[in-house]
């Protein structure tokens, strides 16, 4: 299989994403790296369609379509974590559909502790609008909330 993973936001300056006990953009790069190496070690190609900087979020988002969508992608996997006061975590599909790899990750993530929110509709969300290949956005869990402390108990190579 071929599998893009995309680290969500970038890394500094616009759409660096969320800040609460934890920064998105340096947590994503934790679980994106450990996920890379697993699929690696799976015997499947991993392609790493992250953005570490960008002028603006639009073109962030447009850069990362490019490296996800000039390849022949079996799955499109986006790593963020939530912020907003809430708890657990989810998986964004198109349409919110029910794909047995994203249930999985909603179940095995929620294995760790964490509450599962299940499969959700993310045809508003750009990358998983705009990707040709199937794609799911992962929410790990809350930044913002006790979620964050659990998560750096738990670990990104749990996680991943």
């Amino acid at each position: 299989m071929n599998i893009g993973v995309n680290d969500g936001h970038t890394i500094s300056g616009f759409g660096s994403g969320a800040v609460g006990i934890i920064k998105e953009g340096e947590h994503t790069r934790l679980v994106g790296a450990e996920v890379r190496r697993l699929i690696k070690a799976y015997g499947h190609n991993a392609i790493n369609c992250t953005v570490d900087y960008a002028n603006s979020v639009n073109q962030s988002l447009s850069l990362i379509m490019d490296q996800a969508n000039r390849q022949d992608l079996d799955w499109f996997i986006s790593i963020h974590f939530n912020a907003g006061g809430g708890e657990g975590v989810e998986v964004y599909t198109y349409e919110g559909r029910q794909y047995q790899d994203a249930i999985d990750v909603c179940n095995n993530i929620s294995k760790l502790g964490f509450k599962n929110r299940g499969i959700k509709d993310g045809k508003g969300l750009y990358v998983v609008r705009r990707t040709k290949a199937k794609s799911m956005l992962i929410e790990v869990c809350f930044i913002d909330t006790a979620d964050a402390n659990h998560y750096l108990s738990v670990g990104y190579k749990a996680i991943a």
